[in-house]
């Protein structure tokens, strides 16, 4: 077999995978994380969460949320593997933050 029947047979099995994907995830919320950062903040903000603010309820959840979407987790200074619940730094330009990670629920601190 030719390289032109080769791109032909690749092109066609390409262009029929790409318009089924289209169809399949139209609409989805579908989304890769695949950074550390990325998959403990996705895993944060999909649980209920506690807010304890100690700098007299200067910002509101919504505000805290998008403040936390845009964090950076400090790895060196959280306890992941701390039980009953993870401990993780997240710092952003606005404020930083401590996050307690439990399997249900989440709690954040603002430092």
């Amino acid at each position: 077999m030719n390289f032109l029947n080769r791109l032909y047979y690749f092109s066609t099995g390409l262009i029929i995978g790409v318009v089924f994907l289209v169809f399949i995830l139209n609409g989805k919320r579908a989304s890769c994380n695949y950074g550390p950062n990325a998959r403990v903040i996705d895993n944060i903000t999909s649980k209920d969460i506690i807010l304890i603010d100690t700098i007299n309820n200067q910002y509101s959840l919504d505000e805290l949320l998008n403040i936390l979407q845009k964090g950076k987790v400090i790895f060196n200074e959280s306890l992941p593997n701390e039980t009953p619940c993870g401990i993780y730094l997240i710092e952003s330009n606005e404020l930083s933050m401590t996050v307690q990670n439990c399997s249900e629920k989440a709690i954040i601190t603002i430092n």
